[in-house]
């Protein structure tokens, strides 16, 4: 089989200033890089506010399940607009995801800022701006993760597509810092207010800059609009060279691909349930999420409980698990997927043991014992140090396993099981470590063992191989020692479909 990575390009003869069409579609993904900035900005906002005094005054003080409903009903209406959006990506184009996000990031922001004012039920109106916003939050991270698979340069799709959490945690480090500056600081309602507002600019942006990107030549080509996908590939993957060896090769795997699915009739339910190497494809993105499920907010249970203090401890945890992603980035071009796991979290349950440990010499002791309180911020540091170094995995993984035809549909899999997981970690979670304490992250510890096991004996290595390479590697009778050199070709591919039906 041909190997890819010799075949010749523009982009390997041409400096970075050079190669326009290259230039002009990192500007495109620089579009949604704003949009997964302005997610993990939303995304970690809410948790710091909650230290703001007047925020809880405007809210009525939300305890117990109400602050478990308003820190859920994200994630529970992330839940049900998964199903909408997977139809809108595949049927009418992928920017639409990215508009609705926009509108919603708009309309929830501003009715969250009114929440409180002249004696209106504060709560209700937060959550309700909440519930909206939420819509949105699903809706961009199903579809950018799709976007960023299928419109990125063969050479640096891998970099780009593990970097796409990076600027998540990007826009954490920026609400970690606006909350330290406001609620910190500002005693009024515009302590949070401010930073509530601040979202306002960024979804106009998107708003307006989404109309320049153009669809995914995958979603082109599969729509009968061949030739439109070709000019993508040429003008941004060639540098506007017509005959780009590395274009024809994208275009003719492409176009080999999208036809066996269509004539197998790939997109329908029905035909993905049928096959082992799917079932596969969707329980990889569902265990990805798994592997997610760990919450390790501690500060009120070692008497940390100023305010000032609290998010500046949480700005500069943002500032180094960032960090911590950009060194995972750069080490993850050389190193596979599947070791990335396997070496971290042997790391992550011994972290986890010493936090419960450190917990509970504090929890025990009379008047508090300040070391092991220092002791168990400085684990939780080491553990999601190491914790975002898988994260480039985690977000990358799920969207490039799947085939073109269900790639949406892994999503959907992936955010059914991403909000659940959401809903959960952010209420039940509240009310567990306000029952019991630090003991409840014993729970925890028996899953990560649980998680390594799965990671070792169904994760499949995708390191080096082109989108369409990694649909057919799952096809395989052992999918975890596939390698690039044994892949069949397209014709014997067509051959073992015919054999297994």
């Amino acid at each position: 089989m041909l190997d890819w990575h010799t075949i010749p390009n523009a982009s390997d003869r041409l400096k970075w200033y050079q190669n326009k069409g290259q230039m002009k579609l990192n500007l495109f993904l620089s579009i949604i890089f704003v949009g997964i900035v302005l997610n993990g900005y939303d995304g970690s906002l809410v948790s710091g506010l909650q230290a703001s005094d007047a925020w809880q005054a405007d809210l009525g003080y939300p305890d117990g399940v109400r602050l478990g409903l308003l820190n859920a009903i994200g994630s529970i209406s992330g839940l049900v607009v998964g199903p909408i959006i997977t139809y809108i990506d595949e049927n009418w184009g992928r920017r639409w995801g990215i508009r609705f996000y926009g509108y919603t990031m708009l309309i929830g922001s501003v009715i969250g800022c009114v929440a409180g004012i002249s004696g209106a039920n504060g709560y209700g109106i937060f959550v309700a701006g909440r519930a909206i916003i939420g819509l949105g939050l699903a809706s961009f991270l199903m579809t950018s993760l799709i976007v960023v698979q299928e419109i990125t340069h063969p050479r640096s799709r891998e970099t780009v597509a593990a970097s796409w959490d990076s600027y998540w945690i990007l826009g954490s480090v920026i609400a970690a810092w606006v909350n330290f500056g406001c609620v910190g600081y500002i005693t009024s309602s515009w302590s949070w207010r401010i930073p509530y507002i601040i979202q306002v600019p960024f979804a106009l942006y998107i708003l307006i800059a989404v109309q320049f990107v153009p669809e995914t030549p995958r979603f082109l080509f599969a729509n009968g609009r061949e030739a439109e996908a070709y000019a993508f590939l040429v003008e941004y993957h060639g540098n506007g060279d017509v005959d780009d060896p590395l274009v024809q090769f994208e275009f003719q795997e492409m176009k080999d691909a999208i036809n066996a699915e269509k004539a197998a009739k790939a997109e329908k339910w029905s035909t993905i349930l049928k096959t082992r190497a799917n079932i596969h494809r969707l329980g990889l993105a569902a265990l990805m999420v798994f592997l997610t499920a760990v919450n390790t907010t501690v500060f009120d249970l070692v008497g940390i409980t100023d305010p000032t203090i609290q998010t500046g401890i949480q700005a500069g945890l943002s500032v180094f698990t960032w960090f911590c992603q950009i060194a995972a980035v750069y080490i993850g071009k050389f190193v596979g997927r599947r070791k990335i796991l396997l070496f971290i979290w042997p790391i992550l349950l011994l972290s986890f043991v010493g936090i419960c440990v450190s917990s509970g010499v504090f929890a025990n002791a009379s008047e508090g014992n300040t070391r092991a309180g220092i002791a168990t911020v400085a684990l939780v540091w080491i553990y999601l140090g190491f914790f975002n170094c898988s994260n480039p995995v985690l977000y990358s993984y799920p969207a490039e396993v799947q085939t073109f035809s269900m790639r949406s549909k892994g999503l959907l899999v992936w955010n059914t099981v991403t909000q659940l997981m959401g809903a959960y970690t952010t209420w039940v979670d509240a009310i567990a470590l306000n029952s019991i304490g630090y003991k409840y992250y014993i729970v925890y510890m028996p899953l990560l063992v649980i998680q390594w096991v799965l990671v070792y004996f169904f994760m499949v290595e995708t390191k080096g191989y082109t989108l369409e390479e990694i649909a057919t590697v799952f096809d395989g009778k052992n999918p975890s020692l596939t390698s690039v050199q044994t892949l069949p070709t397209v014709e014997q591919q067509g051959e073992e479909d015919e054999d297994n039906k």
